[in-house]
């Protein structure tokens, strides 16, 4: 009996240890090994290939790691290096949520990775990608390859020469000749990156955006995918088929067509030949509108002549319904060009008749002449002066060789142009002029000639001895009063209408209508505007 008891205990302690040393160890060290599973293989056969012991699987071939399973027509496996060559219909399984496909595949147990080459296609719930190669490490959750692939999501089509993709964040990393597809726009870029959850892309590099609507050109930005609005860290310029923005970043929604550029920004209009350079500017597509400001200055160029133009803010507006472009200026409104200067505290170009309108203290300049009234306006020709109209307290002052200044001064008047060049002057109600006569050779002043009546007409002709345009005729109109006084009688203040007052120290030239402050300067002002364009989008 005692014999019996003994025997089974030592059969017993014998057994349990077989099966104590066929576990594997529990330590950090030991990795999982790779399992052969049902259904079986067709074919299993033990070879010797380079001295290593492998196992040779032929037919229907299942294999399992822990969360990862495996799937061929036939297999090399390698218990002892924890390996397995696949060939032929290879299907990488992790966790039943990522698949992997391919031709040929090297799996490695110790790390949890695969090299997959022929016909590679990974697969998860929000990407599929394909190409000819990739590494995919199951333990890191990272893809890639390097010689060129695809990667599809509901919304984009994605290509590269290289390609990096995180199955856990779904975060995708492009290097080379990337192509982003999508029905609404196509993107190229040399760097990106590529959510796959929230369908935003990030560039670092070159990038050019183009759909239907315009083309972004980018260096450093992000793009949402799904709602098209861009937010770029870098000089980007965007340009659709009528304008043209450019800035240091710039903001822009494609589909509300709104933008917002900051530092030094440029706006071009296509239609009209139009520049405007500035420290902030916006847009609103659906309302027309755009906004410059931070010293903005204007470039209107047409037939070789260009006009400059400066103030604190330049708006333009294009009314869709009405078809009518304007542009308004506001505040130490400067212009320059070459037949007319001019300043003022605000302006109104209307582009559809060609009409400039000029409020609040306005004095113009055309060549020796200076013309001031409460408002002014020019009408434009050829982007010449046709006609300009000044309303309420107008006063013309010409200076002549002798620096005699000639003075007309009514209610309203109406100056007609030909070739930048005064032809007549109309003067309607309250007419006033003093004129100083020369002798013909223009060398003294023979006299003063006062004028006071109701109207006043002055016709201009172009002297052959100066080459300026001097009074030719002068017709007076409902009881002139007249009066001429001698040189050696002309003092002071009888030689000045009561307004008169010369301002050719404020006219500007195209220096001081050009210059702008540097773009590290910005006025508070400036910042606060910047605020409120902020909530553009609102």
């Amino acid at each position: 009996m005692k014999f019996l008891n003994l025997f089974i205990f030592l059969s017993f302690y014998f057994i349990s240890f077989a099966v104590f040393a066929q576990q594997p160890l529990k330590n950090a060290d030991q990795k999982e090994k790779i399992e052969i599973i049902q259904p079986a293989p067709e074919y299993l056969e033990v070879v010797k290939i380079k001295g290593k012991e492998l196992r040779k699987l032929v037919g229907h071939v299942h294999l399992k790691q822990n969360t990862v399973l495996i799937s061929c027509d036939s297999a090399y496996l390698n218990p002892v290096d924890n390996n397995a060559e696949l060939f032929g219909n290879v299907r990488i399984n992790q966790s039943d949520t990522i698949t992997m496909t391919s031709d040929k595949a090297i799996y490695n147990g110790n790390t949890k990775s695969a090299k997959a080459t022929g016909n590679v296609i990974l697969t998860d719930p929000k990407s599929k990608i394909t190409t000819e190669q990739m590494n995919f490490n199951m333990a890191t959750n990272t893809a890639y390859y390097l010689s060129g692939g695809k990667i599809e999501d509901t919304e984009n089509t994605l290509t590269s020469k290289r390609g990096y993709y995180n199955t856990k964040t779904k975060m995708a990393s492009f290097r080379k000749d990337v192509i982003v597809s999508n029905p609404q726009f196509k993107m190229e870029s040399d760097t990106l990156q590529y959510s796959t959850l929230t369908k935003m892309a990030y560039f670092e590099g070159p990038t050019i955006v183009t759909s239907k609507e315009g083309t972004v050109y980018t260096t450093n930005a992000e793009y949402n995918t799904l709602t098209q609005v861009s937010n770029s860290k870098s000089r980007t310029t965007v340009e659709y088929q009528k304008y043209k923005l450019t800035g240091d970043t710039l903001y822009n929604d494609k589909k509300n067509e709104i933008g917002l550029a900051r530092g030094n920004v440029e706006l071009f209009s296509k239609e009209d030949n139009v520049t405007i350079l500035g420290d902030v500017g916006s847009f609103n597509g659906p309302k027309g509108i755009s906004k410059v400001y931070g010293r903005p200055v204007m470039k209107s160029i047409v037939d070789k002549d260009t006009m400059y133009l400066t103030a604190d803010t330049l708006i333009r507006i294009d009314n869709k319904i009405s078809k009518e472009k304007k542009l308004l200026a506001y505040h130490k409104v400067r212009i320059f060009k070459s037949d007319m200067q001019g300043k003022c505290d605000s302006l109104i170009y209307n582009f559809s008749d060609s009409t400039i309108y000029f409020y609040r203290d306005p004095v113009l300049w055309n060549k020796e002449n200076q013309m001031k009234a409460d408002t002014i306006h020019v009408q434009m020709d050829n982007n010449k002066m046709d006609k300009m109209y000044l309303r309420t307290n107008a006063f013309v002052v010409s200076q002549d060789s002798l620096l005699n200044f000639n003075q007309i001064k009514g209610r309203n008047m109406m100056a007609k142009f030909d070739s930048s060049e005064v032809k007549n002057i109309n003067v309607d109600g309250n007419a006033e002029s003093i004129y100083f006569a020369l002798n013909d050779s223009y060398t003294a002043t023979t006299g003063m000639n006062k004028i006071i009546c109701s109207k006043i007409i002055i016709r201009f002709e172009k002297n052959a001895l100066t080459k300026k345009n001097e009074i030719g005729k002068i017709v007076f109109l409902k009881q002139p009063d007249a009066t001429f006084t001698p040189p050696h009688e002309t003092l002071e203040p009888m030689r000045r209408l009561k307004g008169f007052k010369w301002r050719a120290s404020e006219r500007p030239t195209k220096e001081t209508v050009m210059i702008r402050p540097s773009n590290k300067i910005v006025s508070k002002k400036v910042e606060n505007k910047i605020k409120q364009t902020k909530k553009i989008k609102n």
